[in-house]
């Protein structure tokens, strides 16, 4: 019988094991922006997400909208988003729910002098959870908060030191979804595109992650010539 016991709450510990998210994982993002004329802008973001410190993916993404540009520090936008996220943290299973979200956001990036800047975005999102093996349907509505500091380095890089805090009610609770903390260096290629790497240590109410950001912005403008 105690052979038996033994052999029980094996199982339970190396299954609550295999349902710990990762400690470590990777994020690789393509960012499109098209200035479509005057202040208007079409935003672009498609993105990869590794379970652990594998290449195998525990999530895809793709979030588009519309930005307007007030001036040069202020601009708001929004738009929709499609998540495809693993239902669990298993390598040999391949299981995705979808998500879907409508994104609304502010940003003001105002210069403290002419190599260091402000950047404070408010963001909510509506969130709608489809049916998976693991849960029923369900919808979320966070609340995103993001302060950082861009440091130009010289002409063709800069540090960027943020942090982005998030609160969600769903499920009849109001509470907290996650903390980043996230630092960054930008090298500028050319005029049009950029690439960005750098690390975020991911704070979720049950476990603690650190990822490596990579990171390509290319911008494109309908009406450069006219």
């Amino acid at each position: 019988m105690r052979k038996y016991f033994t052999i029980f709450f094996l199982s339970l510990t190396i299954f609550a094991k295999a349902q710990q998210r990762p400690g470590a994982g990777a994020w690789y993002t393509v960012n499109l922006h098209v200035n479509i004329y005057g202040k208007w802008q079409w935003h672009n973001d498609a993105g990869y997400r590794t379970l652990g410190a594998s290449f195998q993916p525990l999530q895809f993404l793709y979030r588009t909208g519309l930005r307007f540009n007030f001036n040069k520090e202020w601009s708001t936008a929004g738009g929709v988003a499609f998540f495809f996220t693993k239902t669990d943290f298993y390598k040999s299973r391949h299981a995705f729910g979808n998500e879907f979200r409508f994104w609304q956001e502010g940003l003001y990036q105002p210069a403290i002098h002419d190599k260091l800047s402000l950047q404070l975005r408010v963001r909510t999102e509506q969130r709608f959870f489809s049916t998976t093996s693991r849960k029923e349907k369900y919808t979320g509505h966070r609340f995103r908060f993001r302060a950082g500091i861009n440091q130009r380095l010289n002409e063709k890089m800069s540090l960027l030191v943020a942090d982005e805090y998030m609160h969600q009610f769903a499920q009849d609770k109001f509470s907290f979804d996650q903390n980043r903390v996230i630092v960054t260096v930008n090298y500028k290629i050319n005029q049009s595109c950029q690439f960005q790497t750098g690390y975020m240590w991911l704070k979720w109410p049950d476990a603690n992650q650190h990822l490596l950001i990579i990171s390509l912005t290319k911008s494109i403008s309908l009406h450069e010539n006219r």
